[in-house]
């Protein structure tokens, strides 16, 4: 594998944080096992209190990589989802749901802390079919941390700072046991940050903002036996001015114990997945090897999922819907 100089690197992650060229949110390789985190209207979707512990390394070996964090917590209100004794009258009752949480993302000297809460409004379609419109609020903490870089000349100092802004985004979540739809819109407000880098050091209101990001997924469960399925998914993301891009993935069920699965995100990475469920923990992890120019540089990405499914009640913890 071949190894990055300093200088070298620092170009293309700088590159890579300013909001007019690129993507700005995190990579998740393992998206489809936590939907919550794209669309806020998968809010409170499963019938138990969903709590998600995430860590991704990506480009391992290229110095200053980035590294993301997160966890997240998610439930319906009520109990009427979980209890055995529901009416017809029930099962066609709308109902109300909260979420929220927090992450942080490290590429070098950049950083981005972020927490957010949601709400969804879920409607019942027909017996099998729901509908949920979602929305999240939050805070958002871009970070500069001078310190950490570094200049052919050693007696550069390099300033640091960091600007906050309010954040929000929208989803619209729609599933049934077999099959769900989602589009969603995040970084909404679109808010300018007070500070960018130039020659002279950090420029206070040089006019950098948040890009929104737009996305979409849709996937199906499409049994094979009594124990087996497959689900095929695919996510689009779409942010201006970057080039469109999409995950086609395709995950081997067995039961609610085992699965495996594979990704391939265009022009980036091709991604192999595996995980377990044991009673009320699920444990994923996934590796990504680069398709791209850069793969050269790396020894791929690593992403590990931990998940809690947490009873309501005093009774047996439903199967996860999709994955």
């Amino acid at each position: 594998m071949k190894r990055a100089s300093l200088p070298l690197l620092l170009l293309p992650l700088l590159l890579a944080a300013a909001p007019a060229l690129a993507q700005q949110e995190a990579q998740y390789s393992q998206y489809m096992n936590n939907n919550y985190l794209l669309n806020p209207g998968a809010t409170g979707a499963e019938d138990y209190i969903d709590v998600k512990f995430s860590y991704r390394t990506q480009w391992v070996g290229l110095e200053g990589a980035p590294r993301t964090y997160y966890a997240s917590v998610n439930s319906s209100l009520g109990k009427w989802l979980t209890t055995d004794k529901r009416t017809r009258h029930d099962l066609r009752r709308p109902f109300h749901a909260i979420g929220g949480y927090v992450y942080r993302d490290e590429t070098g000297p950049i950083s981005r802390t972020s927490a957010y809460v949601s709400y969804a409004y879920n409607v019942v379609l027909t017996p099998k079919i729901r509908a949920a419109l979602g929305m999240s609020v939050g805070v958002q903490q871009f970070a500069v941390d001078g310190s950490k870089l570094q200049f052919f000349d050693p007696t550069t100092v390099a300033p640091s700072d960091a600007s906050r802004v309010l954040d929000g985004s929208v989803g619209l979540w729609v599933y049934s046991p077999s099959v769900f739809v989602g589009v969603s819109s995040t970084q909404l407000l679109a808010n300018k940050l007070d500070f960018s880098y130039g020659l002279n050091g950090l420029e206070a209101g040089a006019g950098n903002s948040l890009r929104r990001h737009y996305y979409f997924t849709g996937g199906v469960r499409l049994p094979l036996t009594d124990d087996w399925s497959v689900v095929p998914s695919v996510l689009v993301k779409a942010v201006s001015p970057a080039p469109l891009s999409a995950d086609i993935n395709a995950k081997l069920k067995y039961q609610d114990l085992l699965w495996a699965g594979v990704s391939y995100r265009l022009n980036d990475a091709a991604v192999a997945m595996v995980g377990f469920n044991y009673e009320q923990l699920s444990v994923g992890y996934s590796y990504d090897t680069g398709t791209s120019r850069l793969t050269g540089y790396h020894g791929g990405s690593h992403e590990i999922l931990v998940g809690l499914r947490l009873k309501k009640k005093a009774q047996v913890v439903c199967t996860n819907r999709f994955w």
